[in-house]
């Protein structure tokens, strides 16, 4: 493990596939990493890790190390408006109880939110159908694949357009406390890390005392460097979690063309520039 920690090799640790809101199959995933020079890669699907066992074995043709992960949104009811609470699991198991447990949940309320928001569109005039996006992204998809949808039908101008009618319908989805997600992730054998801290909607002041919250309640890790965060975001959150013994992950957030400004490996993290010694066995 520390001969693979020392060596320069960069990461991407945060990726979404056509398994959920991406639009690269889990195989291209893979592919496009080596291309692109990374060693080591995490698969992070919203609501799901159907997309795992292919991607690993695609990993493991090609020699790249692979984390399987997952990616879950907590309950915001005492954040502010439009706030974003997103949980990262590392190293799951995927065939575990407590995983299926979480995975039913939220892939279950995910297509309850995706059919009532296109029922919304379709009254407000939009000619796009459940079918439209499933037969495309299948039936776990987000709202980056509605979008995608609306705008090659040429119902909106833009994405920009489209996100922002997707606001306006304001429609809602079930979701569970963070500290019941940390419990599952954990009883799966993973690690529970926020990601892209900074959709949280919180002060820059309020930012210590709500991790060091969390870590009491079972949080593990911080992601400190994501296409969002500025390098002062960046140096802060990697302070932060020094002062909490927190680890600290890293990853682009890639989609695919659902969100064009972000590519694969983008942001050329070095894993010696991560506190990433929890992922033994990689």
């Amino acid at each position: 493990m520390d001969s693979f920690c020392n060596r320069k090799i960069e990461v991407d640790l945060h990726i979404h596939t056509i398994c959920s809101d991406g639009t690269d199959t889990p195989e291209k995933v893979v592919e496009l990493a080596k291309e692109r020079g990374l060693s080591l890669i995490s698969i992070t699907d919203h609501d799901t890790v159907s997309g795992i066992k292919s991607a690993e074995i695609v990993a493991k043709k090609l020699g790249i190390d692979f984390i399987p992960g997952i990616e879950v949104t907590a309950d915001t009811f005492s954040f502010p408006k439009g706030a974003e609470f997103h949980i990262l699991g590392y190293s799951i198991d995927v065939e575990s109880v407590a995983l299926k447990q979480l995975v039913d949940f939220f892939s279950g309320t995910r297509k309850e939110r995706n059919r009532l928001l296109i029922k919304k569109l379709e009254k407000e005039g939009f000619n796009i159908s459940y079918d439209d996006v499933s037969s495309c992204f299948g039936e776990n998809f987000g709202k980056p694949n509605i979008v995608t949808v609306l705008v090659e039908k040429k119902l909106v101008s833009d994405r920009k357009e489209a996100f922002t009618i997707l606001k306006r319908c304001e429609v809602k989805r079930k979701k569970l406390d963070y500290r019941e997600i940390f419990l599952l992730i954990k009883e799966a054998g993973g690690v529970p890390v926020v990601a892209h801290p900074v959709t949280l909607g919180i002060s820059r002041s309020s930012y210590f005392e709500f991790f060091k919250k969390l870590k009491s309640n079972g949080l593990e890790g911080i992601e400190v460097v994501h296409s969002l965060h500025t390098p002062s975001h960046v140096r802060y959150f990697r302070e932060i979690a020094s002062e909490l013994s927190l680890f600290t992950t890293g990853g682009s957030d890639y989609h695919g063309y659902n969100k064009p400004d972000i590519s694969l490996g983008m942001l050329k993290i070095k894993l010696k520039d991560l506190n990433f010694s929890m992922f033994a066995g990689v």
